[in-house]
């Protein structure tokens, strides 16, 4: 009788554990697929016009452009809109169909839902914006990933404005020269800020190249002098990233997007 009433509450013991040791796997299993969705992919409308996008949709668009320039800019909503500039190339807020937040060439930070955004002051040029103006940065951080978009940067950065910046997962440069910095000048930022991932932007393309002429180099210019600093090129569609990737990646990489 003992006997069988041992056996009654060792069985009993051993499904409750069963059951407990499946709904931690379930719950673990649960929190580890959440943690991948919450990544991000980076699409390239052209220029210098990303969109960063999660599981939940469209969060930010960087800079559209004026159809003049060749491009067509994708028929889309986002929740935040960032303007670098107020150049034609980069200010055409009435190319998207709606926007919750728009943080128009302004410095400063700000926050919509969890994402972070921070814009600093910088210049067009060599001369303190004497030529083309002023120009902003951006910091993005979104899911805990910080990416970098560097607008029509004119210049090299300070230290003390590489400080500011801080760790950067993704860095968006300007490469194509005339209006911004160069290839050459490029490479020298990115070493100075030393993010894990660059993704070039701003050069010269057919597309883009009735406008702007010659002005614009391209983009292999670039690719072709930084892969001779140990960089890794890649050309892909579009760029899906989590933390967990960043963390692992074994090599940098330049990331060249095609023009969705």
């Amino acid at each position: 009788m003992k006997s069988k009433l041992f056996t009654s509450v060792l069985s009993v013991c051993v499904t409750l554990m069963l059951i407990s040791g499946s709904s931690v796997n379930a719950e673990m299993l649960k929190k580890n697929s959440y943690v991948e969705k919450k990544g991000i992919t980076i699409e390239y409308f052209g220029h210098s016009s990303f969109g960063i996008s999660d599981s939940d949709g469209m969060k930010i668009v960087t800079d559209p452009y004026d159809p003049i320039l060749g491009y067509t800019f994708p028929s889309i909503s986002t929740q935040i809109l960032t303007v670098s500039h107020d150049h034609f190339d980069h200010n055409n807020v009435a190319a998207l169909k709606g926007y919750k937040q728009l943080i128009n060439a302004t410095t400063g930070s700000f926050t919509n839902g969890d994402i972070k955004v921070r814009g600093f002051a910088s210049w067009h040029d060599t001369t303190e914006g004497s030529e083309r103006g002023p120009n902003t940065i951006y910091t993005y951080e979104i899911n805990k990933i910080k990416v970098c978009h560097l607008g029509d940067l004119g210049h090299e950065l300070s230290a003390e404005l590489i400080k500011s910046i801080g760790e950067i997962d993704v860095l968006m440069i300007p490469v194509g020269g005339t209006f911004t910095i160069n290839s050459d000048e490029a490479i020298k930022v990115i070493n100075s800020i030393n993010p894990k991932i660059v993704i070039p932007m701003h050069y010269g393309t057919d597309v883009s190249r009735p406008i702007f002429e010659d002005y614009l180099a391209p983009v292999d210019d670039f690719t072709s002098k930084i892969k001779l600093e140990g960089w890794e090129i890649e050309n892909i569609d579009n760029l899906t990233l989590t933390k967990q990737m960043l963390n692992t990646l074994k090599s940098k990489k330049v990331f060249v997007l095609n023009y969705n």
